[in-house]
């Protein structure tokens, strides 16, 4: 009885065995099958994400070009503005020089007219001293006389020195011959003054001084 109950207790334990195997089995294919469903889901998944990543890749690098060319395009109207810029301060600065030169002109014209001023005043001066100091036994028509050619004389100055303030002021050299109305600017009141004897003025070139048509009317 013992070898038989121990036959038993031994196909009971065969048994047992068995369906625990069965159980473990089923239970290791169930958790293939839920692994391998998981493989094809998590397949299908890094599908999808491979296809929003590539997506993605195009999308950026389509983003990317027009970027590009936006940025090309900024950059073209960029050295197009300062290619202006440029040309703009150059032709400011040209006229910047050209607008000094005037400037250095008008100051030594007007500093030329100051002096020629200076001096009429003083040999004005002079032809009134000499006159008051002149005895008073001189004719009357030779005090007239002096003072006409005196006049006349402080008018060659006068048109001497409107052609050198017009010759400085346009670059002239020895052999321009100005007009009256190229000096008109530089003379008194605008206008070629007037011998006091009735006498012609000739202007001449730049190398000669003016000239009164009446005798003795000359320039020292």
């Amino acid at each position: 009885m013992s070898a038989m109950n121990v036959k038993r207790w031994i196909l009971w334990v065969c048994l047992a065995l068995l369906f625990v195997s069965q159980v473990l089995l089923f239970r290791a294919n169930q958790r293939a099958s839920v692994a391998q469903a998981d493989a094809v889901e998590a397949r299908e998944q890094n599908h999808q994400l491979q296809s929003q990543l590539d997506e993605l890749k195009a999308s950026s690098v389509a983003t990317l070009s027009l970027e590009n060319a936006r940025l090309r395009s900024d950059n073209q109207a960029l050295a197009q503005k300062m290619a202006q810029a440029n040309n703009d301060l150059t032709q400011l600065m040209q006229a910047k020089r050209k607008s000094d030169d005037q400037l250095q002109t008008a100051r030594q014209a007007l500093k030329l007219q100051q002096d020629h001023l200076h001096q009429l005043t003083e040999e004005n001066q002079q032809v009134q001293a000499v006159a008051a100091a002149a005895p008073t036994a001189t004719p009357a028509t030779d005090a007239s006389a002096d003072d006409n050619r005196n006049t006349c004389l402080q008018n060659l100055r006068a048109i001497d020195a409107a052609k050198q303030l017009w010759a400085l002021a346009y670059n002239k050299d020895a052999k321009d011959t100005p007009t009256v109305k190229d000096l008109q600017p530089y003379l008194k009141g605008g206008a070629l003054p007037v011998c006091p004897s009735g006498g012609a003025y000739l202007i001449g070139a730049m190398d000669e001084p003016p000239i009164c048509s009446v005798p003795g009317h000359v320039m020292p």
